[in-house]
């Protein structure tokens, strides 16, 4: 790396990070979100969550609700079929007093924006807590108490049976 100041470091270009080392990568797929944009006069992105060949995730701050977090996934411009959208309309019409609805993450809102290469569907979901590794990592030898493992895939089990009992979807992806 090369100083670029005395606060900054700049990124060697020829080093790969994040979705630049998913097979397949080009540059020309993805949007190109940049840290405080506004997408939709909304939501304002405050830092990277995760990639994938599909798309970018970001966390944000909802500017028309104070304290409101989302994550915003944005899609590649060359993913012709976002079957996600459907099922989660499919699941937000349910109406269900099933107690796994609460632990299955609600889409929020979609739109469109155009990037330098094409268009790119973006979806608001509510934001996800801490992973379990992440829960493991904060614990006292990163052991995980019987009742906290138990409580966990009490939640993990409900929602899933309301999406197949209720919603009849299944959940095949990571």
């Amino acid at each position: 790396m090369t100083t670029a100041s005395p606060a900054f470091q700049r990124i060697d270009p020829s080093i790969l990070i994040e979705e630049e080392t998913v097979s397949g990568y080009k540059l020309e797929h993805y949007y190109p979100v940049h840290i405080g944009q506004v997408f939709n006069e909304r939501y304002k992105t405050i830092g990277k969550l995760g990639y994938g060949s599909a798309s970018t995730v970001w966390l944000c701050r909802d500017l028309r609700k104070q304290n409101t977090y989302t994550a915003l996934k944005v899609y590649i411009n060359s993913s012709k079929v976002q079957r996600e959208v459907s099922i989660y309309d499919h699941i937000n019409n349910l109406r269900s007093e099933h107690q796994g609805r609460d632990h299955v993450r609600k889409l929020l809102e979609t739109f469109s924006i155009q990037g330098p290469h094409g268009a790119h569907i973006c979806l608001v979901h509510q934001p996800l807590g801490m992973s379990l590794d992440e829960i493991r990592n904060g614990r006292v030898g990163g052991v995980l108490s019987t009742a906290l493992v138990r409580e966990l895939f009490r939640w993990l089990l409900r929602g899933l049976e309301y999406l197949h009992q209720e919603a009849r979807v299944i959940h095949t992806g990571p």
